[in-house]
């Protein structure tokens, strides 16, 4: 697709309390989503890091973003925008749900900040283990 993809890790991330494939399927899913939302040319930048309680994860990209009210219902089931809808026709609508409903399980949480037109950056916060 011609994107930019970008990978920092901040040093020494300490392990979180999950199960390794519920991570990687949480990680799958944001970035996938990232890069097919984002237009040939286009920036996708993951990343990695920590505060006092959790590891945070981050995927921003330059694609479709959202507005506020779009926002609202991202994490949804089955809820697709229509500007998603008119650039991947195929989608069930679960991409976004499974990551927040992944994280919360084990007390973290998953948020969007994002711009119609402008990309969106999808992150997640789960535990450290002890």
């Amino acid at each position: 697709k011609d994107l930019l993809f970008s990978v920092q890790v901040e040093g020494n991330v300490p392990r979180v309390r999950a199960n390794p494939e519920h991570v990687k399927q949480l990680w799958t899913n944001l970035i996938s989503n990232a890069i097919k939302y984002t237009e040939p040319g286009g920036i996708v930048v993951v990343s990695l890091s920590q505060n006092p309680k959790y590891v945070v994860g981050t995927v921003r990209d330059t694609g479709i973003g959202m507005t506020p009210e779009q926002m609202l219902h991202v994490f949804d089931e089955f809820y697709r925008t229509e500007e998603a809808k008119a650039m991947e026709r195929q989608g069930t609508g679960l991409g976004l749900a499974i990551p927040k409903r992944t994280a919360e399980s084990y007390g973290g949480r998953v948020w969007v900040e994002s711009e119609k037109g402008k990309g969106s950056k999808f992150s997640f916060a789960l535990p450290k283990a002890a």
